[in-house]
């Protein structure tokens, strides 16, 4: 998925996307990255300590959201 789409989501389901990390951000949603063959996967934003979670965790919050919504609602 791509940064805008994702930021999407998470706005859909009440979380505060931003492009930067600071003592706030909760998490750190980490998909793909793309090196050269042998060059390590790094981004400044990874060696901040915040906690990382993979892309098919975010989609999983996003899905426990819905089914929480859904269920308010009385579905």
């Amino acid at each position: 998925m791509t940064r805008d789409q994702a930021f999407s989501l998470a706005k859909t389901f009440g979380a505060k996307p931003q492009n930067w990390v600071t003592k706030q951000t909760d998490y750190l949603v980490v998909g793909l990255i793309e090196t050269a063959l042998g060059e390590e996967p790094i981004t400044k934003k990874l060696l901040t300590g915040t906690p990382t979670i993979s892309e098919r965790d975010f989609l999983d919050w996003c899905q426990a959201r819905l089914a929480q919504w859904s269920r308010s609602l009385g579905g």
